[in-house]
């Protein structure tokens, strides 16, 4: 969900990033474990900072470093490209699908049949089928953004206005 330039290219629209993770499901192609739509973790510390909460929290860095922020190093929602973009994978929706942070590390640029080889994370299965109403915890960042709306950062903004929601 980086928004920076990287070589050189245009980065992918919050709509349509947003639009990959509804089609997914918000599953991990890879492993289908449930992904977290990663600026929600921001705001829930923050929630919990404003309500007096002063002890350390690990819920939020902007590097999703396992120490700082270990739910978005494990589960945090990428997009990742099935054909790697590197080796000449298109930033298209046919070429792209959600992703845990892990799963799209492990990846990295291998092309899909190299990695088909691999040995991966066990798929998660549930007992009673995928997850029907599952978000990414999308509305919770929406609730939390229109609290701190002083706090929120251009990317923020867009996320809320690709995700419907009226201006905070």
């Amino acid at each position: 969900m980086n928004t920076r330039k990287r070589s050189g290219r245009e980065p992918l629209s919050k709509a349509l990033q947003l639009r990959i993770f509804k089609r997914d499901g918000w599953l991990c192609c890879w492993c289908k474990k449930p992904v977290i739509f990663a600026p929600v973790m921001k705001y829930l510390e923050l929630e919990l900072r404003n309500a007096g909460n002063r002890e350390p929290l690990a819920y939020y860095h902007a590097h999703w470093t396992r120490n700082t922020s270990p739910l978005l190093d494990e589960l945090g929602a990428v997009l990742d490209h099935k054909e790697a973009f590197v080796t000449g994978g298109a930033d298209t929706e046919e070429n792209l699908c959600t992703a845990c942070a892990k799963c799209n590390g492990r990846k990295s640029s291998a092309p899909l049949d190299r990695w088909n080889q691999r040995e991966k994370r066990s798929p998660i299965k549930g007992k009673y089928g995928e997850p029907q109403h599952w978000d990414g915890l999308s509305s919770v960042f929406v609730m939390l953004a229109k609290r701190n709306p002083d706090r929120l950062t251009a990317g923020e903004r867009e996320w809320l206005k690709a995700l419907g929601a009226a201006k905070p």
